[in-house]
């Protein structure tokens, strides 16, 4: 699902089925990876163990050989490396779900850093063979969950000599850094893509640093400490790098971003310390404003003096030749897009900022709102909902009237500051309204007007927002009468507690109509004059973020549930559909205008397409959105929105994972279906223009097979089957030979500690390692740091049940009557094997008596537990 590559030439129809074949692919393989951890987070009973593992490494295999055989064969275009390089992907998320079959199979009790470094560790022969920047950053992101998981359990005294709390955020720092050095070295040497994986590694370096800083320590002591001065030396040292050796505004926007944190902090403890009292809030919030400007002219000053990249690129254009909106026909030269003004017709005051200048500005007034609130509260100025009513209306006139009359950027991020502070002020003061619909319609009236007369961007985003909370309101009040409630607190915070009903019957029209009015804004914006192009733009943003945060409260159901729901509430069912067909009426919106060019295949059959998959939708609308912001990045030449896109799709199918409505094998079955259309819909786009005669356009001469690339993946492919093959015959080793040993549970209410498809696990015995830990020896070296790793000696009772004897550092020496099992000291506490039992989805009741454990132990100490039993000894 990537948008960007080499300019093409050839026909719109080309484009738009390069941009089909290459979503179509990543989306359905993307869907096929998630449905395969569905399945295994589902545990199927139906299946046996044997049955289990032989199909996620089978699955595995199939992916690894396409791949193989794809890179052997080598690549003739971008989409052919496209796609090679998902299927690799694809390959990748398997074994991890490979990984994690096995520690769920066998209750091994590892700790989650060890699967994650597992999972690096062995697909990193494939990120060397793939070159891809999606498996790098994986491999990253991966790597990172590693260290982090690890800084997490282990408690490690001698942490204090390195910067006490903050040392987790140095590793973490330089960790990021030493990989983003590795990549930056990459993209010299090998030319490795750089337009995502750099941001977020440096992302991580300094952000944590920052936040560190911010919320970890005091002021100026806390700057010159360990994490302080790494923070001022990688905020120096990438800001040099990337202004003089490659110019990256993003990054530079994010150290940007972490010297306002930085310095906004230094100036609160100041502030604080001199004592002045709540006035001290005003000369932060200024500070904060002025510091944006700062940082915004610095990095327009930069982007225009960047060779070959105008200012107005960075702004949200799409790439030349990818995009749907480049009408270009097989014998003519290229034109501009349809309605699009010269840059003569533009407006001086228009102002194409880049759209990481317009985060950091929206963001500081956003956050100097707050602050002038907080003063507005504290002083006693507001002391009423009354006064907060009167003053809000004050401060949203002043802020207006200065926008439009202000030349300076600092003073129109004061105006915004204003402006919008009064719409929250007005908001509360009506908060205690004898009507809260009315109430809700006045913030609406009030927040249009501001947008109409209010000539910034950065403030309509947030009247923007503004309008979004009014609207979620009346469209709540039309679903649930308003006399029903007393105040409008009262009504807000009854919709906030979760639940099926209201997430279909409440919050899925308040997303459907944001929605909606984002796709409408997206699309009427470019049809407006020339002095008026990006009016609706703010508007549309604010909308579809929304539209898209709401899909969280919103809720769907499957397709097989529709005639119950039409029966308990037939509204909801007209929902859903209006949910699921957005994508159908965008398609058609973006191809109607474009059906001399596209024909009549891709013009009926990409409507046709996304209406057979909505049926796979109502169950998480998100997707629906998602694919719409998709449509429109696309089609209107908006890669930010293109983006926006792709990240929904990822957290969309997070949180359905997530989702208890619907179960794990329902969820895989959803998700297999979707995924299995959407690779036949990537056949068809492949096949239609072969059957009826078109020829494709080809992208460049077919490159020559890289020989080693094939090699190491399917070395790599040898590797993770050998490994997992050796952990399965290990633990099949110990369950069959070693010694049965019985554990009794913590004295705690089982049935509190079910969690979904596994129990939370605490052995009685942990409980008394405490006491005995004592005895073990100090840790040898400089650092004396106590043992963290070492072993419990049990004896059986009359009844078999294993009793703690001692702790020892290894597993000798013990009599025969005795049996030693290995413990590990963690943040959580003690624990002994394992901390959690994995049982199949909807089965936590059957096991919520259990009262004892049963473990396998081998003579040195490792022990596997292999099932739970009752208070009777007896298996569950």
């Amino acid at each position: 699902m990537q948008v960007a590559g080499s300019s093409q030439a050839g026909s719109e129809r080309h484009i738009w089925r390069r941009f089909l074949a290459r979503t179509t692919l990543a989306l359905g393989l993307l869907l096929l990876a998630s449905a395969a951890l569905c399945w295994v987070a589902a545990n199927w009973p139906l299946f046996s163990k044997i049955q289990r593992l032989s199909s996620a490494q089978g699955a595995m295999t199939v992916a690894g050989v396409l791949a193989l055989a794809l890179y052997a064969r080598g690549a003739s275009g971008a989409n052919a490396v496209h796609g090679r390089a998902a299927v690799l992907g694809l390959a990748t998320v398997l074994l991890g779900a490979v990984l994690a079959l096995i520690g769920q199979t066998y209750q091994t009790g590892a700790d989650n850093w060890e699967l994650f470094a597992a999972w690096a560790a062995l697909m990193l022969p494939w990120a060397l063979a793939a070159r891809s920047q999606g498996l790098w950053l994986l491999w990253a992101l991966l790597v990172n969950a590693a260290v982090v998981l690890l800084l997490g359990e282990r408690v490690l005294a001698w942490w204090g000599l390195f910067d006490g709390p903050g040392f987790p955020s140095l590793v973490i720092a330089g960790l990021n850094l030493v990989l983003l050095g590795l990549w930056e070295f990459s993209a010299r040497r090998w030319r490795a893509r750089t337009g995502v994986g750099p941001r977020v590694l440096a992302l991580l370096a300094v952000g944590v640093l920052v936040l560190a800083l911010v919320f970890g320590g005091l002021g100026m002591e806390n700057l010159g400490s360990y994490t302080g001065l790494a923070w001022v030396l990688a905020t120096l040292g990438l800001a040099a790098f990337y202004i003089l050796a490659r110019r990256d505004l993003v990054i530079l926007a994010l150290l940007a971003a972490g010297v306002i944190c930085v310095s906004l902090r230094l100036a609160a403890d100041w502030f604080f310390d001199l004592q002045p009292g709540v006035w001290a809030v005003l000369p932060l919030a200024g500070l904060l404003m002025g510091e944006a400007v700062l940082a915004a002219r610095w990095l327009r000053r930069l982007a225009a003096s960047t060779p070959g990249l105008p200012a107005e690129a960075l702004a949200d254009a799409e790439p030349a030749g990818i995009s749907a909106g480049v009408e270009v026909e097989p014998a003519a030269p290229a034109v501009s897009a349809p309605g699009s003004a010269s840059a003569a017709e533009v407006p001086p005051d228009r102002g194409a900022a880049p759209w990481f200048v317009q985060g950091l500005l929206g963001l500081s007034a956003w956050l100097a709102s707050l602050l002038l609130l907080l003063f507005l509260v504290l002083s006693g100025l507001v002391a009423s909902a009354s006064g907060g009513l009167v003053g809000g209306l004050v401060l949203c006139a002043v802020g207006v009237a200065m926008v439009r009359a202000a030349e300076g950027p600092f003073w129109r991020q004061c105006a915004t500051a204003l402006a919008f502070s009064g719409q929250i002020l007005v908001m509360a003061g009506l908060s205690d309204a004898n009507s809260p619909a009315g109430a809700a319609l006045f913030v609406l009236a009030l927040a249009i007007v501001i947008y109409v007369f209010g000539p910034d961007a950065i403030l309509r985003f947030l009247s923007g927002l503004t309008m979004v909370v009014a609207v979620y309101l009346l469209t709540a009040f039309a679903v649930e009468h308003a006399d029903a409630y007393d105040s409008l607190v009262e009504a807000v915070l009854r919709w906030l507690l979760f639940d099926d009903l209201r997430g279909i019957a409440l919050w899925l029209p308040a997303s459907l109509l944001t929605a909606w009015v984002a796709a409408l804004a997206f699309l009427c914006n470019p049809r407006l004059p020339a002095r008026r192009r990006d009016a609706l733009l703010p508007l549309a943003w604010s909308f579809a973020l929304a539209a898209q945060a709401s899909v969280v409260l919103a809720a769907g159901v499957p397709v097989w549930q529709l005639p119950a729901l039409w029966q308990a509430h037939a509204p909801s069912v007209v929902y859903l559909a209006l949910v699921v067909v957005l994508p159908v009426a965008v398609a058609i919106a973006l191809l109607h205008p474009r059906r001399a060019a596209l024909g009549r295949g891709l013009r009926y059959g990409v409507p046709l397409g996304l209406a057979v998959l909505a049926a796979f939708w109502l169950s998480w609308p998100g997707v629906a959105y998602a694919l719409t912001w998709l449509l429109l990045g696309f089609g209107l030449q908006r890669a930010r929105l293109f983006r926006l896109g792709q990240i929904a799709v990822l957290l969309c199918l997070a949180f359905y994972y997530y989702r208890l409505d619907t179960p794990l094998l329902y969820k895989a079955a959803l998700l297999a279906g979707a995924g299995g259309l959407l690779l036949l819909m990537r056949m068809a786009v492949w096949a239609v223009p072969r059957l009826r005669g078109v020829a494709p356009l080809r992208e460049s001469a077919p490159a020559q097979p890289a020989p080693w690339r094939a090699g190491l993946i399917a070395a790599g492919l040898l590797l993770c089957l050998g490994v997992a093959n050796t952990a399965i015959w290990q633990r099949e080793q110990l369950l069959a030979h070693g010694q049965v040993v019985r554990l009794e549970l913590a004295s705690r209410d089982p049935r509190s500690l079910l969690q979904g498809d596994y129990m939370d696990l605490r052995f009685a015995a942990a409980q008394a390692v405490g006491a005995m830990q004592d005895e073990l020896p100090a840790g040898s070296g400089i650092l004396h740091a106590p043992l963290i790793d070492a072993y419990l000696v049990l004896q059986p009772d009359d009844r078999g049940v294993a009793r703690p004897v001692r702790v020892q550092p290894a597993p000798q020496p013990h009599d025969a009557k005795e049996v030693v099992l290995r413990y590990r000291l963690r943040a959580e506490g003690v624990r002994i094997v394992t901390n959690a039992y994995f049982f199949p989805e909807g089965q936590g009741e059957h096991y919520a008596g259990a009262r004892y454990g049963e473990l396998r132990v081998d003579d040195s100490g490792t022990g596997l537990l292999v099932r739970l039993l009752g208070e009777d000894l007896k298996p569950l």
